[in-house]
Order: C-alpha cells, then structure tokens, then sequence
C-alpha cells in the first residue's frame, strides 16, 4: 500500500519536477575559458572589462578565438560588437581543433546570441570587412540571465514603424505607443533611430524596448548625432536629400501601416528632431512612387503607407490614453510601462526623469499628417480605419459551420428529431491532464486489484475446515 501511495505520488510530481529543471538559470563561464592563442590574451581582457566603449578590433578575415574544458558546458555566446560589421562568420571546433561548424550572419544584431554545440570547446568570430567586439560572453545550459536577449532580426513587414531621431524619444516623446501597441497588442512594432553617437546608449535602447515588448531588433541608421536649434542647419548636418532617402528606403524595407514620428517643431527645439519629422513628411509619398530612389526600389519595391502620425501635430489632432491597464504588464499602465523602460536609459535620467505627460510636449498628444483610409471618427488610436487582415496579429474568424437542414417530411418522430441534433461537447482534456488522469487511473486499477486478491485469500481461509 505504501508503494502504491509512492507511485502516485511520484507519477503527480512528475510535470512539476520538469517545469522545476527546464527553468534551471544558465550560469555565466566566461572566466573559464581563454585565448585561443597567446597573441589574443589583450583583446580577450578588452572583452571582459565591463566597458562598451572598449572592444577588440580585427582586420578582415582575423578571428577572435577562445576555448574551453570539455567540462564547462558552453551552450550560448553572447556577443555585442561595438559596431555591426557587414556579416559574421561564427566557427566552432572540438578538443582537437577539428571544425564542427560555420556559420555565416548576414546582417548581425548589436547584441547577438549563438548557440554553441554540445561537443564544441572552441570559438572563433570574424568578418570579411573586419570587426570590433565589445563583449563576448559564454553561458552553460539553461535559462540566460535578464539583460542577455536573443533579439529577432528586424521584422519583414511591420505594422507600425517608429522613427525616433535618438535612443530614448521613442519614450520620452511618444508615451505608450511601444507598450500598448507591441507588448499589449502584439503587433510588429519595428523601431528605427536615426542618429547615435555612443555604444552604452545602444545597450540602454535595447534594454527599454525588450522590457516595453519590442522583440524585432531597431535598426540604427548613419546619421551624425549634433545638437542644433534650427531646421536649416540640421538639414545641413545630414543632407536632405540623403536623410529622405533614407527614410524612402526604410519605408520600402519594412512597408508599415502606419508611422509615428516627431514634432515638425522639434519638441523643445532639437534640429535633428525637426529633420526627422520633415523628411519623414516628405519620405511617405515619395516611397510610393517607384521612379524615386532605384536603389531601395529594386531592393524592396514601392510602399504605400496609409497613415502617418506626428508628435505634437496641430492638425487632425488624436489623443491617445496611456492610463489604460494592460493585461500583458500584470494590469500595469502604458505610462508606467513607458516609464520603466525609460528609466532604463540610465545617461539621460539627468536631463529629464519622466516620460512627458501633460504640459507643451504631452506624449499622448498627436496629429494625423498623412492618411490614405480617411480622416479619423475616434480619434483615440493609430490604427482606427487600417484593415485588420492586413496586420501581423490578424486571425481570421473561424467560419460558422453549415448544415443542411432536414426536411420535415423525413422528421417522423420525436426521437429521430432527437438522434440527429447536436450533441453537447463535455469538457476537454490537455496533453497533460490526460497523461496524469492515465496515471492515477493506473495506480487505481492496482490497488483495486490487490485488495480483491487480499478479499479472496481471507475467503478461502474461511471455507478451510479447521483440524
């Protein structure tokens, strides 16, 4: 009896003992690997210093390399490159050197994660046109720590882009928008910024994001970060021909529904923002006309977007509510979501605290620069009048069934009228229900059966006759 009792237990355990192993947190072994060759010993402590603006720089078709015991158990690596190289080329090896496996990135992410062989004890990374590494850490088995995120490449197609001229306005000036819109809605929110002169600030970018439910990796485009007052000087800095057709081209690449940007007045003033906005004013029609900017036209082809929203636009005005509680945040609100993620942009918190609410530059305040779907009813969402079959999260509805009805003449009575309506469905089982109900219905038919052999060995001692 106590056996049986163990089993059940042990077989009702079971689904808790495995949930209980595969969260088993990855432990960080960097320090346990080393430079493949000695000459690699400097880049290595470049790598490990806890500095991003540090790194280890390579030539073309120069390999930075380490290796590790048999028994470290490597299984992620976790690489940040000071600046994305054109590609990488990832090779891992055995305890003899012999290659396992190569792999190539087309386009790699600031912040990568590879997934390292079991039977691998050496890595080596480089790129065509050379590199600079920032970081490289390894990691055993198990769930990665927070802060290390395996980022998808940046969406095919997006149903919203927002273009923010720098690290952190993509928060500051537009609220809730990533927040309700990606973790919430779980829409394909591509996030694009178009200037960016430090490395730490591309990490706090990509930390505010994955927490605010972003999980398509930004893209950062070329464009100098200088601060200037006017349009004019800002268009000088960046070329307007050139930033427009930079925005043609992300337009054509990622062909969102709608776009979000900035203030034609610049929020508080800022050049850059102002350029963001009016070329971006100017990029919406132009992607659609295939005669402008060949190149990005053969890459992609033309995009028509059908709604373009600026920050603070005085014209067709929306406001959008960021006190909504979303289910996806614990019942948090967009704000205080917005709010956390840009806590997260550590070097700016001195120059302002909060996400803007309220006041000259209220993150909940915008206008509808540009439709192709009309002007808005509701005025309270960026997506109001877009065809829902035309974004990512889109499931189609289940088609009702159709039956053919039964002539009366065929009814002859109450019980074949009966035999032929639909049944109620009781309810359903899931995979591991089903295996537990197996389980203790098991269990049960063995102890049923041993207590009828103990019933049946005391009758037949009964009908013993007694000597």
């Amino acid at each position: 009896m106590i056996l049986f009792v163990g089993v059940a237990a042990l077989l009702l355990a079971a689904p808790t003992l495995s949930h209980a192993q595969s969260a088993v947190s990855a432990a960080d072994v960097t320090a346990l690997s080393q430079p493949a060759h000695t000459e690699d010993a400097k880049a290595v402590r470049r790598t490990r210093d806890q500095k991003l603006e540090t790194y280890a720089e390579y030539d073309p078709n120069q390999a930075f390399s380490l290796v590790w015991p048999s028994t470290v158990g490597v299984r992620t690596a976790y690489v940040k490159w000071y600046a994305q190289p054109d590609c990488a080329i990832l090779v891992q090896s055995d305890a003899n050197g012999t290659e396992l496996s190569r792999e190539t990135i087309a386009t790699p992410n600031f912040n990568d994660v590879y997934a390292i062989l079991p039977e691998a004890t050496g890595l080596s990374i480089s790129s065509e046109t050379g590199c600079k590494i920032a970081e490289v850490s390894l990691y055993s088995e198990g769930t990665l720590p927070d802060g290390v995120y395996d980022w998808q490449p940046p969406a095919k197609k997006a149903d919203l882009l927002v273009v923010s001229a720098h690290c952190d306005d993509e928060l500051l000036f537009f609220g809730g928008t990533i927040p309700l819109y990606a973790g919430e809605q779980g829409l394909a929110v591509q996030v694009v910024y178009m200037a960016n002169g430090d490395r730490s600030r591309v990490d706090e970018a990509l930390n505010g994001l994955w927490h605010a439910g972003v999980r398509n990796a930004p893209v950062f485009l070329p464009l100098k970060d200088v601060y200037t007052k006017t349009l004019r000087l800002a268009l000088l800095n960046w070329d307007e021909e050139t930033t427009t057709n930079l925005l043609v081209a992300q337009i054509r690449r990622f062909q969102p529904e709608v776009i979000v940007t900035h203030d034609l007045n610049g929020e508080y003033g800022h050049g850059a923002h102002m350029a963001t906005a009016y070329c971006m004013m100017k990029a919406v029609p132009l992607a659609a006309d295939a005669s402008v900017d060949p190149v990005s036209f053969e890459k992609y082809g033309a995009w028509q977007t059908e709604k373009l929203y600026l920050h603070l636009y005085a014209e067709n005005p929306i406001t959008l509510d960021w006190n909504q509680k979303l289910a996806a945040f614990d019942g948090k609100t967009a704000l205080e979501v917005a709010n956390e993620s840009y806590h997260m942009h550590v070097s700016q918190l001195d120059y302002h605290s909060n996400v803007f609410i309220g006041g000259d530059f209220s993150s909940t305040n915008f206008g509808l620069a540009y439709s192709a779907v009309g002007m808005d009813a509701a005025k309270n969402d960026f997506f109001e009048h877009i065809d829902p079959a035309k974004l990512s999260n889109f499931v189609a509805p289940t088609p009702s069934p159709i039956t053919t009805p039964v002539p009366t003449t065929e009814i002859k009575s109450t019980a074949s009228s009966a035999a032929i309506a639909p049944q109620k469905q009781g309810p359903t089982l899931n995979d591991a229900q089903k295996q537990n109900l197996l389980g203790i219905t098991s269990i049960a038919f063995l102890f049923l059966s041993a207590a009828a052999l103990v019933v049946v060995r005391k009758q037949r001692e009964k009908k013993q006759p007694k000597l």
